[in-house]
């Protein structure tokens, strides 16, 4: 799937006050993917990383991934 804006996926982190390797431990995920996707270097995953990412982060289905 891919990222929306990794500008919104930083923010909610920020907002959230969690980190990059927080995120990756809460959905299961590496830290580098979650890092590649915050960074820009990536800007697509798999559907269950972005549905993890988004369950870990509390935010709809479909509002970070597309």
């Amino acid at each position: 799937m891919r990222l929306r804006s990794r500008e919104v996926l930083v923010e909610c982190l920020e907002l959230t006050c969690i980190s990059e390797r927080e995120l990756a431990r809460r959905a299961g995920l590496s830290h580098s993917t979650v890092n590649h996707l915050c960074t820009g270097r990536r800007d697509t995953c798999s559907r269950d990383s972005a549905c993890a990412i988004e369950h870990a982060l509390d935010v709809d289905e479909g509002k970070l991934f597309v």
